[in-house]
């Protein structure tokens, strides 16, 4: 498994790998008054260049490919359909990939998969057993940035990578799992969605982190460019 520099994404054993592309978000962006006309397009042709660079055989989303939650929109249908015509494309679902089976061939559950040895989920739901037996567990769905501020005083954000270590107290819940399991958040493809992490954030962490089986606060972050930024704990969110 690789972290590819300055990208939020991972090649391992030929397949790029990515979450949370949101393809169509300009619909939703433009009933906000805000016109971002192209972004989708601009999504595609640097997922495009990374299939180049890598020389990836296979595609992998990590779920919450379209914006629209029930419906399958124009954009994200004509972006699929180009991305099956030049490689193998693998959905791991998201919760707003409704009716996405219907554009792509190759639809996983949102319970994950194991790709190689690694454990792929999109973070929504809870992950099949046998992916706990892994020793990474990479999710999306959270969108991850840290808080940064400047040498005037501005606060700014960035996408970041976290690795969790697990609970092991907690994680008990699953009969069988890798005693050294960590958790690995991918941050966020789409550069208009994202999120800072918070310590005591309740909504939207999904089962794995509202449950606490990792530990958030012992977060290890990363920026894109590789850089160890310390613990999430560390920082002031």
């Amino acid at each position: 498994m690789r972290f590819l520099y300055n990208q939020p994404a991972i090649f391992h054993k030929g397949a790029l790998i990515i979450g949370d592309t949101h393809f169509g978000i300009e619909e939703r962006l433009r009933k906000q008054g805000i016109h971002y006309s192209n972004i989708s397009e601009q999504i595609l042709e640097k997922i495009l260049s990374l299939i180049k660079k890598t020389k990836a055989k296979r595609l992998i989303l990590l779920g919450d490919v379209k914006e629209s939650i029930s419906s399958v929109d124009n954009i994200t249908k004509k972006i699929l359909e180009n991305l099956q015509k030049k490689i193998d494309v693998i959905i791991v679902r998201g919760n707003h990939d409704g009716r996405i089976e219907t554009i792509c061939e190759n639809v996983k559950p949102s319970v994950g998969i194991i790709y190689e040895g690694l454990a792929l989920i999109h973070g929504n739901a809870w992950p099949a057993a046998e992916l706990m037996k892994c020793r990474y567990l990479v999710s999306a769905h959270q969108h991850p940035q840290i808080e940064l501020k400047d040498r005037s005083g501005k606060f700014y954000t960035k996408s970041a990578w976290l690795i969790l270590p697990a609970a092991k107290s907690k994680i008990k819940k699953f009969y069988k799992f890798n005693k050294k399991i960590q958790l690995i958040l991918i941050p966020a493809f789409n550069p208009l969605v994202g999120k800072t992490l918070k310590l005591n954030a309740e909504e939207h962490l999904g089962p794995l982190l509202s449950n606490k089986l990792f530990k958030l606060n012992q977060a290890l972050v990363y920026q894109l460019n590789g850089i160890t930024l310390g613990k999430l704990k560390n920082f002031k969110v």
